[in-house]
């Protein structure tokens, strides 16, 4: 072979050397079995040509009489060189050849010169209805039709000529693109008088949409007489092209498929058609019915592709898909005996799928796909079907259901089987003996159990497998490699590790989806050897881990590779990558860090690509520009940084560009190339100016929360902008008035900006909808990138495959029907943020396509609102709010019909809003804090609005204001109740005459009283018992208690006391003594009291005296803290103190009363003054009732935190009181002030008779169990001040009305656990009172109670769990400035707003509402005094504030739960010094942790965990000591565990987890001394386990780490539990020392070995044991069996296990005291809020942290998380995946308890044990993968609770129970049994022989044979063999002679090669 070079064209290129042979004569076969190489001089490989090709050229040659030999060598070449696609080299040979054999290119005479211009002429034509930005490429396509005179023109592309005469036969004007759909002159086409064939075909363009001809018009095709061929498929025409064709009666075939012709069949215009054979008129939108009479006179036709024809008998075909066909199944089809192809897919047929499609026997092929057909459908009826190929059921109606299994037996054997939505529920049985198959669709069944991979096993030729939409679980493979080609099990519940060994065994496929599973492990590095596989999506799992290499150099054809929502991590393509066919690239919402890699570099033809939401860093690299055909980039919420590569907006074709939510900074470039492009920039730092040019080709610009500066540009080009979002910035200036020009806007937002002057009036030309009817554009819901042209023919008429591969699953001899096609396409949603309704909320999909709004609020706008504003008719939000806008609201308002949300508020409106009832659409208004006045309307959707919508506007009247009208004047109602009316006097004058008077008679006072006498010292008496009587008056009385205390700081020092009465002192003695006596108690308690006689009683602690008589009225017992069995008082103690006015004994253990023989229940009446007795916090139940009957002076009685339980207040049974007798004497307790009865357990209905009770002022039953109604009556108890019905179980209706006569009240308190306590809030009513504290928790209100609007003293309000919206109410800080806490949560409250002031609130709890704007900046000036915040549960955004660092005293932040972002600002960590919990958890927040020192020294509770943290973790937390829980899970952090949190010596709980820590776990860790839960799983931890923890470490979690070496024996320690899953661990697992405490143990895929220790039989409390995918052997213990397996039982220290529903950390006393009778906050700075004789009910907060313990465990064939109580009751015990041998001891039936058991994969022999079924809860039993023989016992149907049992691939045998349960399973718990028969197997039983059905097709029986037996004969004939061998070579023979002869010359060849 000789080399040829050639010299290339002179374009750059390098020059080419080929090699080429011509043979002489015909090209011969043997020539064209090896590939074609061209090679440059530089050696590199340009191109290989497959000979194959050329081989088809040569028979094409062949068939049209090609004879000259050389005129064959070029036209090959011409083929080789366009194939291979270089041109030059195509050329240079040409020119080459040219001179030397003028006479062989030349030997045929050219084409008719008529023709070659008439060519031209159409060219010509064709490119002027291009468009001038395809003119390139469409020149392209006719690059050879030159007008050199000397070209052929039958040599030109898409042209054929007849071969003699050189006449034009065929044009192939097929797949021109066109930017606009021309029409097509026919005139052009009259010089082609032989034409033939005429191709005009679009695929993926836009085609043709009309035919033309000036000429002849409608007869224009009658002057192509031998026309015969004529295809218009794909194109737009419509029936207006339909007249045109009646002339062209010469046409035998005719495709119209794929138009946009409609109405009834156009059987006029084809009637004259009479030669059609073949015509296709589907998917058009035809209608009515068919002319079965008139098509019948069409004799020829053979193929009709519309609709089918009952009369045509002959009909073998018949495709009627893809039309809009109504009705039921035409049964007269059912006649067509001779029909092989039924296609009816694709229509809107309903009804049901007659029985008698039997009688089609004939039928190969039957698709009843894509219909609406509901019912039942029996796979029986197509059992005459015996030829039936293809398959094809697919109902969208949901309701239809085919039956799989009966009695029928299906003969056939199918090639495509498609049972989509066809409510199998299981897999057909038929299907296990079908062997042919290529494709199989089973996809939304609602199928589960296990993946079916003997599909693949059972048919070697299956291609295609389509199994979406299941719950197929344990995803498997098939045992040895399958030629698969498509694999989709996507949205299933696949749980289990990626198998590792997918590209081995399935290495041919091409597309594979198993997406929407949660599927884990790292990617196999298997994936490389897939190296067709064209798509690949495996998003929406649990992946992690890197990428591996292999997949990315060795999967060179990927195009498609979603990888996205998964957990995978590490850098992105650092290292080049072989992914040159890339597409559609989606790695988003993964853990990706650092900075984007150069890997990518190389795919150029990447159109999608995805990196938003992980963690890159670094800069935008500019070679991203390069992709020119990049179509959409997404990199948004990363931490990237730098300016934007000007690059990227010169990409032309990209229309979806979106970097929001990163660091960006810089000046934004100035124009986007590309063409109507989605451009999101918000949440960045980007500067400067707004580029004017910006808006060119841009429909969606989002640059919010940025800080761009300058005016608003006079944008160039606004015709294609939908969306303008420009909140958040730093814009000034003017609005100009060039917006008005947006004819196209939907939602225009320039609000919180600095922008001033007027609104323009032109504002009302803008848009906001009214170009929806005139344009055709409807914003969709998203941007679509479809694969249609990606893979060169992927379309409606080609296959994915080629056909080499996969061919068409059915071939009809007409037409090819019904290819196998995929629709591969990437599409983003498209998500816009907007401002309305009082919230920010997203707009996406069909939402944001009627969305129409206008935002203007937080500027500096002033003037008047435009009127022209009105005409905005279409406009659905409307803000203007927090401006300086002044003048009257438009009137014309009312004219926007559509208008949903106004807001109008926080501007200098006045005037009237009358006008805008019309608006019916309207759901929020706002016009509040502005000056309007007059009646508010109440017409129409303005009813519906409370106050709050009017707040600010003094002059407004009406409802829903309080305010009355009458006669234009506004009259206060007089709803302040307390306010008394005053007459007009000179206040200076009053205040200095009261101070003169006051100083007058305190001398003459003090100078009285100065002398001693028996009057002043009677004065002292009286005095002393008034001042008792003046405690209890009411506040107004404050002024004479003043005077009163002067007068007794008088008395003090001028009078003389006696000492104490010596029978009371005595008394007080004896009553020390019994109470010392009572326990072990210390003396201490009662130091002062002494015997000494000379000691004052007086003085002694606990003990009160009269100043005046020294007689005993008061004695503090309570808080004694004694020693000892609960106390029980003897009454008839306290009878010297017959003055005894108050007696305390809270807090002191007591249990009861004693009494003497004779007072008995009648004790303490002989304490006559006995006042106030405290028995809160005690033992007391309801014997202590009838020692208080007597108890008649009483005024306040607590008996708060006791055991009183039963009716109210209860019934003694013991002591023979009745109900009436015990609620008669409360009720007759009529000096009863104040009554507590909280914290208790009374049951029944509120006692009516307490409403008796005239004076009582406080009455308590909180936190009690009482039930009913709240009774109406409780309203005429006018003089309570203090009531409190909160934590009952109330219901019903309760009116707030019922309370308008209780003008005192200042605490009101009401809750229901019920969630069935309705309250009313509004009404006719007035409430007089004003509140100090409103507690209405749970009470279903719906709106704010309208009375709070004229509250101005409350110091709490607790609102929670109530179901409320709308804004929050800020103003309830404005309103009432002592208030101190709020409790707002758990309701639906929007725009969380601060006062404008600074307040001095307290407490602020609005967690679990609906916030989702910005976090407020200012709220640390604004609240500085806040000592609790909670925030958590909402979707707040932005930073962290720095002014939180101004909240020095707050010792509770919780902001868990939002969408916060950014590093934790220096403020807070330096400035909140008091924080002792820090809650940030589940936020966006990133940046390292605590990387500089802080100044948190009182931190206790600190968790960050998910979030974006990244690094090392910092020492910035070494000075908080006194951290009790750290909770850093779910970040990235890196580097190794610091060892200084070891020094954190108060440390309760750590948890690490899932972050990328390293290293060995730091000694100082085991130390720490109080550490109860140390969670370090899912990081990369290594090295050795430590062999201690702390003694207090019950539970410990290291699983999915890298520990490697053996597990020590003193590992367990005291732990409760133990995960260890997922590490190298090896060794055996050793004889634990201490293992009675652990509840859970997990050894889960380690390499341990050994067996398993009988000291294991120990675990005396497990609740689970994993032991499996290990490596043990040896025999499973009997004595498991004594393993617990059930309810752990109590530890010997007394306490029970480990708490199941989670960790908790309690605060008790971290504030000095938190508790019931010490309030929280100092009484300097909070105080109480209500004050009684006693304390009564201080707020107190109940601060805790918990962390829920979660543990994983293979059950049920799935891998789940059990937490809580679900963990409480699991047990559970797992050997699989291990070598264990040896019969299953019987001993393990007596784990009666257990609940799941899993022996599977395993070498276990001998008989399933029968006492299994004494496991009467067991749930899950799986035995499969081992040796077992026998039968199944009958006894396991007894297994009542058993919802997976699976014994398949054992050696069982016999009838398989049906009883119970288990006739519950299918024949998967089964298979590998061949031995088993009867239901649910295909196997029948009779007379214990085993006969296989005839449904098995090619099917090999085998037999079951000994495996031991058959190894010894394998060895025995091995010896025997081998020793006859020797003992004949043993004799002297010629023939052993000559063996040994051959083996040594082949010896001494061997030694010659090896030296």
């Amino acid at each position: 072979m000789n080399p040829i070079r050639f010299i290339g064209r002179q374009t750059g290129k390098k020059p080419i050397v080929g090699c080429i042979r011509i043979v002489s004569g015909l090209c011969s076969y043997q020539y064209m079995r090896t590939d074609f190489t061209i090679q440059r001089r530089d050696g590199d490989v340009n191109g290989v040509i497959n000979m194959r090709e050329i081989w088809k050229i040569q028979s094409l040659a062949l068939r049209r009489n090609i004879t000259n030999r050389f005129a064959c060598s070029v036209c090959f070449l011409d083929r080789i060189l366009k194939v291979a696609a270089i041109e030059d080299l195509y050329h240079a040979f040409c020119e080459l050849i040219t001179p030397s054999y003028p006479h062989s290119i030349r030997e045929h005479q050219s084409c008719i010169e008529k023709e070659r211009k008439g060519l031209l002429e159409l060219k010509t034509s064709l490119l002027l209805s291009a468009g001038d930005k395809i003119l390139a490429s469409f020149e392209d396509s006719f690059d050879t039709w030159s007008n050199n005179t000397v070209s052929d023109c039958c040599k030109w592309e898409r042209v054929k000529c007849n071969r003699t005469t050189r006449r034009v036969l065929g044009l192939s004007l097929h797949e021109l693109q066109f930017i606009d759909s021309p029409l097509l002159n026919l005139s052009l086409l009259y010089p082609f008088e032989e034409l033939k064939s005429l191709n005009l075909s679009v695929r993926w363009s836009s085609g043709f949409s009309g035919l033309v001809d000036d000429l002849e018009g409608y007869k224009s095709l009658r002057r192509l007489r031998k026309l015969e061929v004529l295809v218009l498929s794909s194109n737009v025409f419509n029936n207006s092209i339909l007249p045109y064709l009646t002339s062209a009666t010469s046409l035998t075939t005719l495709f119209l498929r794929g138009n946009q012709m409609d109405g009834s069949f156009p059987m006029k215009e084809l009637k004259d058609l009479t030669n059609l054979e073949f015509l296709d008129l589907s998917r058009n939108m035809f209608n009515g019915s068919i002319p079965a009479k008139e098509l019948a006179d069409l004799k020829k036709l053979k193929v009709l592709d519309l609709s089918g024809i009952c009369e045509l008998k002959n009909l073998e075909e018949l495709d009627l898909s893809r039309n809009k066909l109504m009705g039921e199944f035409p049964i007269c089809l059912t006649s067509l005996t001779r029909l092989r192809v039924l296609d009816l897919s694709s229509n809107q047929m309903t009804g049901e799928v007659p029985s008698a499609i039997s009688s089609l026997t004939s039928l190969e092929y039957l698709s009843l796909f894509d219909n609406e057909f509901h019912g039942f459908f029996s796979l029986g009826w197509l059992s005459n079907l015996t030829k039936l190929r293809v398959l094809k059921l697919y109902s969208k109606s949901k309701s239809f259901q085919v039956e799989s299994e009966g009695s029928w037996k299906l003969e056939f054997q199918l090639y495509v089987i498609a049972l989509r939505s066809c409510n199998l529920g299981k897999l057909p049985h038929f299907l296990l003996h079908q062997i042919e198959l290529r494709l199989v669709d089973l996809s939304n069944n609602r199928l589960h159990g296990l993946f079916p991979s003997w599909l693949m096993e059972n048919n070697t030729n299956l291609e295609v497998l389509i199994l979406q939409n299941n719950s197929f679980t344990n995803f498997q493979l098939p045992i040895s490699a399958h030629k698969l080609l498509l694999l989709d099990a996507s949205a299933n519940e696949l749980s289990q590790p990626f198998p590792e060994n997918i590209g081995w065994i399935l290495p041919n496929v091409r597309h594979l989806n198993l997406s929407k599973n949660s599927l884990q492990g790292n990617l196999p590095s298997s994936l490389g050897n897939m190296k067709n596989m064209y798509f690949l999506d495996l998003s929406r799992n649990g992946f992690y881990g890197k990428l591996p290499r292999s997949l990315t150099l060795g999967c060179y054809s990927l195009m498609f590779l979603k990888l996205s929502y998964n957990k995978l991590s590490g850098h992105i393509f650092p290292e080049p990558a072989n992914l040159t066919s890339l597409i559609v690239l989606t790695l988003d919402n993964n853990q990706f860090e650092g900075k984007i890699g150069d890997g990518l570099q190389n795919s150029s033809s990447i159109s999608v690509l995805d990196l938003s939401n992980n963690y890159l860093t670094g800069v935008i690299p500019s070679w991203i520009g390069n992709f020119s055909r990049l179509y959409m980039l997404l990199i948004s919420n990363n931490l990237l940084e730098g300016r934007i590569p000007v690059s990227l907006f010169n990409i032309t074709d990209i229309s979806l560009l979106d970097l929001s939510a990163n660091r960006l900074d810089g000046d934004i470039p100035p124009h986007l190339n590309s063409y109507s492009g989605f451009l999101f920039l918000q949440d960045n730092n980007l500067s400067g100016s707004i580029p004017d040019a910006l808006l060119d080709n841009v429909s969606i610009l989002d640059l919010r929360n940025n800080r761009l500066s300058g005016n608003i540009p006079e944008f160039v080009n606004t015709q294609n902008i939908n969306i303008l979002l420009l909140r958040g910035n730093k814009l000034t200036g003017h609005i100009p008035v060039q917006l008005c020009g947006f004819s196209t806007i939907q939602l225009l937002d320039l609000s919180n900006n600095r922008l001033n002057g007027a609104i323009p009036s032109c504002f009302s030309n803008i848009s906001f909808g009214l170009w929806k009817e005139d344009e055709a554009y409807v914003f969709g819901n998203k941007i679509s990138f479809g694969s249609i042209f990606s893979f060169g023919g992927l379309g409606l008429y080609w296959d994915f495959f080629s056909e080499e591969d996969l061919g068409m699953y059915y071939r009809s001899n007409k037409l090819m029907l019904d290819p196998f096609i995929v629709d591969y396409t990437a599409d983003s949603e498209i998500k816009v943020q907007f401002a309305a309704k009082r919230r920010y909320d997203f707009y996406m999909g069909g939402t944001l396509g009627y969305m129409f709004g206008l935002d203007l609020s937080q500027n500096e706008l002033s003037g008047e609102i435009p009127g022209e504003l009105g005409d905005l008719d279409e406009i659905r939000a409307l803000n203007l709010s927090h401006n300086h806008l002044s003048g009257v609201i438009p009137e014309s308002f009312s004219k926007m019909k559509d208008l949903e949300s106004l807001d109008l508020s926080f501007n200098i409106l006045h005037g009237h809003p009358s006008q805008l009832t019309k608006l019916s659409s309207l759901a929020v208004f706002n016009v509040s804090y502005n000056n309007l006045s007059g009646i508010i309307p109440v017409k129409g959707k303005f009813s519906t609005f409370d106050e709050t919508s009017y707040i600010g506007n003094p002059l407004l009247c009406g409802q829903p204001s309080n305010r009355s009208c009458n006669n234009d004047t506004l009259k206060e109602t007089p709803a302040d109740v307390g306010e008394d009316k005053e007459d007009t006097i000179d206040i200076v004058s009053f205040c200095w005459g009261l101070f003169a008077a006051y100083v007058t008679i305190l001398l003459g006072i003090l100078a009285s009283l100065s002398f001693d006498s028996s009057w002043s010292r009677t004065w002292f008496s009286i005095v002393d018992a008034f001042i008792h009587k003046v405690k209890r008056l009411s506040v107004r009385r404050v002024f004479l208690v003043q005077i009163l205390m002067w007068v007794m700081i008088v008395m003090g020092q001028i009078h003389r006391y006696k000492s104490c009465v010596e029978k009371e002192r005595k008394g007080l003695l004896e009553l020390k003594t019994s109470l010392l006596l009572s326990g072990d108690n210390e003396d201490y308690i009662f130091e002062t009291w002494s015997n000494d006689t000379v000691s004052d009683c007086c003085s002694w602690e606990r003990v009160k005296c009269n100043r005046t008589t020294r007689r005993v009225i008061g004695l503090a017992l309570h808080e004694l803290s004694l020693i000892g069995l609960p106390l029980v008082i003897n009454l008839s103690l306290l009878y010297p103190f017959e003055e005894l006015q108050t007696l305390n004994l809270s807090k002191s253990w007591v249990e009861g009363f004693n009494a003497s023989f004779l007072e008995g229940y009648e004790s303490l009446r002989r304490l006559k003054n006995l006042e106030i007795l405290v028995l809160s916090y005690n033992q007391f139940d309801s014997t202590v009732l009838p020692f208080l009957s007597s108890a008649k002076s009483l005024t306040t009685l607590f008996l708060r935190g006791n055991n009183m339980d039963g009716p109210f207040p209860a019934e003694v049974s013991i002591l023979l009181v009745t109900y009436n007798i015990v609620v008669t004497w409360i009720c007759e307790l009529k000096n009863l002030q104040e009554l507590d009865l909280s914290h208790n357990k009374l049951i029944g209905e509120f006692p009516l008779c307490l409403t008796r009770l005239t004076a009582l002022r406080v009455l308590d039953l909180s936190s009690n169990q009482m039930s009913g109604k709240v009774p109406s009556a409780i309203g005429s108890i006018e003089s309570l001040e203090y009531l409190s019905l909160f934590d009952n179980d109330f219901h019903g209706l309760f009116s707030l009305g019922s309370l308008a006569n209780l003008s005192k009240l200042k605490v009101f308190k009401l809750s229901s656990i019920s969630n069935s306590l309705q309250v009313v809030s509004e009404g006719s009513w007035k409430l007089e009172f004003q509140l100090h504290v409103i507690a209405l928790r749970s009470c279903n209100l719906g709106k704010l109670p309208h009375f709070l609007l004229h509250q101005k003293e409350l110091r709490l309000v607790d609102l929670s769990d109530n179901r409320l919206h709308g804004l929050f109410p800020s103003w309830l800080m404005e309103n009432n400035t002592n208030l101190e806490v709020l409790l707002l949560q758990n309701n639906s409250f929007t725009n969380f707003q601060l006062p404008r002031s600074a307040h001095s609130l307290l407490l602020l709890d609005a967690s679990a509402n609906e916030f989702s704007q910005l976090f407020p900046d200012n709220i640390g000036w604004i609240l500085p005094n806040l000592r609790h915040l909670n925030l958590s549960k909402n979707s707040l955004q932005g930073n962290l504030p720095s002014s939180l660092g101004n909240m020095r005293k707050m010792y509770f932040l919780d902001l868990s739960h939002n969408d916060l972002y950014g590093k934790l600002p220096r403020s807070l960590t330096m400035g909140c010094y008091s924080l002792m919990f820090l809650k940030l958890s589940d936020n966006k927040l990133s940046g390292n942790v605590f990387p500089e020192p802080t100044n948190l020294t009182s931190l206790q509770v600190l968790s960050l965990d998910n979030n974006q943290f990244s690094g090392r973790i910092g020492d910035g937390l070494l000075n908080s000591s006194s951290m009790s829980i750290l909770d850093l899970s779910n970040n990235y952090l890196t580097g190794v565990i610091p060892s200084w949190i070891g020094n954190l010596y108060g440390l309760n709980t750590l948890l690490i987890s899932n972050n990328h820590l390293e290293g060995q776990i730091p000694v100082s860790l085991i130390d720490i001394s109080y550490l109860v839960l140390l969670d370090l799983s899912a990081n990369r931890l290594s090295g050795d386990l430590p062999h201690r923890f702390s003694s207090d470490t019950r539970m410990l979690f290291l699983q999915d780490n890298n520990f490697s070496g053996t597990i020590p024996d003193t590992v367990l320690g005291n732990a409760s539990i133990l995960d260890l899953r997922n590490n190298r661990l090896s060794g055996n697992i050793p004889e634990f020392v201490s293992n009675q405490k652990i509840y859970i143990l997990l050894l889960r895929g380690n390499n341990l070995t050994g067996s398993i220790p009988s000291q294991m039989c120990g675990l005396t409390n497990i609740q689970l044991l994993d032991l499996s995918d290990n490596r043990l052997n040896g025999s499973i213990p009997s004595c498991f069996s004594n393993i617990s397996f059930s309810f752990p039982t109590l530890q010997h220290d007394g306490q029970e296990g480990y708490d199941n529903a989670g960790l908790i950390f309690v605060s008790s006393d971290i504030f000095g005291g938190m508790g019931l009778d010490e309030d929280f906050f100092s009484t300097e700075d909070l105080g109480k809020y209500y004050r009684s004789m006693l304390m009564l009910d201080p707020f107190t907060i109940d601060y805790m942290a918990d962390s829920v313990i979660e543990v994983q465990f293979a059950a049920k064939l799935r891998y789940d998380s059990y937490i809580g109580l679900t963990l409480g009751f699991m047990f559970g015990l797992d050997l699989s995946l291990n070598e264990l041998s040896g019969e299953i001891p019987a001993e393990l039936g007596d784990l009666v308890d257990i609940r799941a058991l899993n022996l599977s994969h395993n070498h276990l022999s001998g008989v399933l044990p029968q006492s299994f079924s004494n496991m009467e809860d067991l749930e899950s039993l799986d035995l499969s993968f081992n040796i077992l023989h026998g039968q199944i016992p009958s006894q396991l149907t007894k297994l009542s609770s058993l919802a997976v049992f699976n014994v398949s691939y054992n050696n069982l045998s016999g009838i398989i129970p049906q009883e119970g349960q288990l006739s519950t399973f299918d024949e998967t718990s089964y298979f590998g049994n061949p031995l088993l028969c009867g239901q649910p197997s295909n196997r029948s039983c009779n007379n214990d022989t085993l006969k296989e059905t005839h449904a098995d097709v090619g099917e090999e029986e085998e037999d079951v044979i000994d495996i031991v037996s058959f190894y010894w004969s394998i060895i025995a004939a091995y010896v025997t063999i081998l020793l006859g061998i020797l003992a004949s070579l043993s004799f002297d023979s010629s023939w052993s002679r000559t063996w040994f002869s051959v083996v040594d010359a082949f010896i001494h060849k061997v030694k010659s090669l090896i030296s």
